[in-house]
């Protein structure tokens, strides 16, 4: 394909960089950052000024899209040993709680929901190293041509809790709705099947929606319904199609394959050694896996395969049961739902539509009188035992390191943040924490003034091969009162993209780091580029026209967002107890609880790692 001009593309147009307010001049290197050996001052060279993080949208979310400059910053200054003193200047505020968490995730709110739920009386203080609280579960927000667009920054979808009267009955607890409607699609798009949320199409429910696959340079390049009736219309070999037929045909029950067998090998040892098959079959769900636990089959335990129900565990035509749900800006809502329960008046109404819309109270967040406070862009850089009685905790804010102290602390950040500010760490945690491996995300949320060129194509998802990422969609918005925006090809609408980004290498740490700098090191006119041409490349036969239909573009970079769980971390090896389940051991006064345990992040499983760890300490401590 001719590379087209910059104007073709839309990359003179004002409106995708019209607000780089939010991104400061940062340049990531040991000079710059302070750090004092030559060994930090080579370390990292990359900008993340305002040209790395890009415009932010409208609303709450507008200043914290993915990491931010700030984040990252102070993440590696701590990496490189800035914080390492004990001894260093800090401001101690005299603030004693009976609960410090650290982290406003989902792991982090549920910690402070069940503090609350046991222990009444108590104090705690939640800190939170971003512009807002949510972890991955943020939200962009733009406003084109007067309608209001939501897409999700990472975490995106939920079912619905039906189990009550639980502790973890969230839906009861934080009086969530349990029904939901969705807009129909008008216009053109009438009767178009149109994606819920930005997972399911890929695999699970990939024959319920209109997914097509886009294959570059053939003379048909778009396949609708491939594994329903459109196989023999793609371009891969006989062999290749031959291959997938048998893998969908596959179930391999426990009793053949235990867990703790699968666990031991790759899923693309599975699929070639075990199964037989070419190896394009595990390349076509490298991505796929990778969006949900990081990296590719060659280096993830094939158990996860059978957990995630992949082809080769579950015959794909019993999948089925009821699609993903997902709230217009994803799990964003949910963490607004615990937020509004934790700090009264901080969100103000009592409806859907008053969650998701109405303006967070940021000066409420943190009143002294809360009995739980939540203290934004507040990095935790050093946790230690200060005696046989409490916990502190230093943070850096506002340029200025400070102190509080804790009877108890829950740990509600992930490992790469862990390993390096808990003080009291074991050698057996420390060893654990070795077999935890990180993965980077990009989700790309394009604002599109029309979306007539998928409704010619009869298209609401897609997937493809080489480029930018591998798959992008449109869903169906949750009807939330006079917001909702409209569902006709003519009117605007938000095409999501997640896209892994795994670098080069022959492990799961030496592709995460590679992946990491590549994330890191790319500015976001280069991402905008690479969007924008894919984009043309797929629908311009179609109509599209990246300067006439693209509105905006905001990019949510996750330098962490995956743990990729190796062979071997789910049920450990050679006799070794798995990681998770050393690292769940509390410290003393601390206890660790984070998605990452789970070997899956979901919020779910975030929610329940936090309870279980201020439950222990708890029971021990009250």
């Amino acid at each position: 394909m001719p590379r087209k001009t910059d104007t073709e593309l839309g990359l003179d147009r004002a409106i995708t960089r019209r607000d780089f307010i939010h991104g400061s001049s940062l340049v990531l290197g040991g000079a710059a950052a302070g750090f004092g050996t030559a060994a930090a001052q080579n370390e990292y060279a990359f900008d993340v000024g305002s040209g790395w993080y890009g415009p932010g949208g409208v609303g709450d979310y507008a200043a914290s899209h993915g990491n931010t400059p700030e984040l990252v910053r102070v993440a590696h200054e701590i990496r490189a040993g800035r914080f390492d003193d004990p001894l260093r200047d800090a401001i101690d505020s005299g603030e004693f709680y009976d609960l410090v968490v650290v982290g406003g995730g989902f792991s982090g709110l549920s910690a402070a929901h069940h503090f609350r739920r046991l222990h009444p009386a108590g104090r705690a203080l939640i800190l939170d190293n971003h512009p807002i609280f949510g972890g991955e579960a943020k939200r962009n927000e733009f406003d084109v041509d007067g309608v209001r667009l939501t897409g999700p920054q990472g975490s995106n979808d939920f079912r619905v809790q039906r189990k009550t009267g639980d502790p973890d009955d969230y839906f009861t607890a934080l009086d969530m709705p349990r029904e939901y409607a969705f807009a129909e699609p008008t216009g053109t798009a009438a009767g178009m099947r149109i994606p819920l949320d930005n997972y399911d199409y890929m695999h699970w429910q990939h024959d319920t929606f209109d997914v097509a696959h886009f294959f570059r340079g053939a003379a048909t390049p778009w396949v609708k319904d491939v594994w329903r009736n459109g196989l023999d219309a793609t371009p891969w070999s006989p062999l290749v199609r031959d291959a997938f037929r048998r893998l969908r045909s596959i179930d391999t029950p426990e009793e053949e394959w235990s867990n703790e067998t699968l666990d031991g090998m790759t899923l693309k040892a599975f699929y070639t050694d075990v199964l037989g098959l070419p190896p394009e079959t595990s390349n076509y769900y490298d991505p796929i896996m990778a969006s949900i636990a990081g990296l590719g089959c060659d280096v993830l335990s094939a158990y996860w395969g059978r957990y995630f129900e992949f082809p080769g565990f579950v015959r794909p035509d019993t999948l089925g049961g009821e699609p993903l749900t997902s709230f217009p800006g994803g799990n964003a809502a949910i963490a607004r739902y615990f937020v509004r329960k934790l700090v009264p008046g901080s969100i103000a109404g009592n409806t859907l539509a008053d969650v998701l819309q109405q303006p967070l109270d940021r000066a409420a967040l943190d009143r002294e009188s809360n009995a739980v406070r939540l203290r934004l862009e507040a990095t935790a850089v050093r946790v230690e035992h200060a005696g046989s009685d409490r916990v502190s905790v230093a943070y850096w804010r506002n340029e200025r390191l400070h102190r509080v102290h804790a009877k108890i602390v829950v740990m509600g950040s992930g490992g790469w943040v862990n390993r390096r500010v808990l003080r009291d760490l074991p050698q057996s945690h420390v060893e654990a924490y070795a077999s935890f491996r990180h993965a980077p995300v990009l989700v790309a949320n394009v604002a599109l003034r029309n979306w007539r060129f998928l409704a010619k194509l009869g298209v609401s998802a897609a997937l493809w091969s080489g480029g930018f990422g591998f798959t992008c969609n449109i869903r169906r918005p949750m009807i939330v009162g006079d917001g909702t925006p409209p569902l006709d090809p003519d009117k605007p609408i938000v095409m999501t993209f997640y896209a892994p980004v795994p670098g080069p290498g022959p492990d799961a740490a030496t592709q995460g780091a590679t992946g990491r700098a590549l994330l890191l090191s790319t500015s976001f006119a280069d991402y905008e580029r690479q969007i924008r041409e894919q984009m043309s490349e797929m629908f311009g036969a179609a109509g599209f026209d990246a300067a006439r239909d693209i509105a905006g573009i905001i990019l949510n970079r996750w330098g962490h967002a995956y743990l990729a769980p190796e062979p071997g971390f789910r049920f450990g090896t050679n006799g070794r107890a798995a990681p998770p389940d050393v690292i769940r051991e509390p410290l003393g006064r601390i206890a660790i609880g984070h998605s990452e345990l789970r070997g899956h992040q979901y919020w779910s499983g975030a929610a329940g790692e936090g309870r279980r760890a201020v439950e222990l300490l708890l029971d021990r401590y009250f």
